[in-house]
């Protein structure tokens, strides 16, 4: 009987189970003065529809937290699933910095804050920060949606389509599909089920 690696050190499956929480990756772009900046973000949620807020969470001490605080806004670009390759470009500590980042990348500055908007995402949301809190390892950034459109409306790719999704420590191209779903409040009978059959 072979017995393969153990656990990392202090591992009891907590983080492994964290990361089973799908999430559309982003691009989370900033512009503050002269300083344009764009990072790879898939802990991007809804936190309120009333006002329309968002919650961002970002390293602490990262260029992308301090220049959000610094500007006051940014614009979260939605990924599809075709722009793989622009999540692993930003997500690269080793590429340029500021504006010669988006080089070769069909981009727009956004018309609020001049932060950029890709070509090609499923939708992009201008968002207005509000507050950062500070927990554990990271900043979270909870902000108001002030514009967002579905599509980017420039260049190639319509932005349409399904979204890059982060999943189990990978990247995926996910596939949409209707699922039956009851309407209205009605009591479940029978077993207990994983599923609402």
């Amino acid at each position: 009987m072979t017995v393969g690696p153990g656990p990392e050190p202090g591992f009891d499956g907590r983080r492994d189970a964290v990361r089973r929480l799908s999430t559309g990756v982003t691009v989370l772009t900033v512009r503050h003065g002269d300083v344009v900046h764009g990072t790879t973000v898939s802990s991007v949620l809804a936190v309120s529809r009333d006002p329309l807020l968002v919650g961002v969470s970002l390293r602490r001490g990262s260029l992308t937290s301090d220049l959000a605080v610094a500007g006051g806004m940014f614009v979260v670009n939605v990924l599809s699933r075709r722009q793989a390759l622009l999540a692993d470009w930003f997500a690269d500590p080793d590429r340029p910095a500021g504006l010669a980042q988006f080089d070769r990348l069909d981009w727009r500055p956004d018309t609020g804050c001049g932060a950029p908007r890709l070509a090609g995402a499923v939708a992009t949301m201008t968002c207005r920060l509000r507050t950062r809190l500070t927990t554990g390892d990271h900043d979270l950034h909870v902000a108001e949606v002030v514009d967002g459109t579905v599509g980017s409306g420039s260049g190639s790719g319509s932005g349409s389509g399904s979204p890059l999704i982060s999943y189990a420590a990978g990247v995926h191209g996910a596939e949409l599909h209707e699922v039956p779903r009851r309407r209205g409040r009605r009591p479940l009978t029978g077993a207990a089920a994983t599923g609402l059959d």
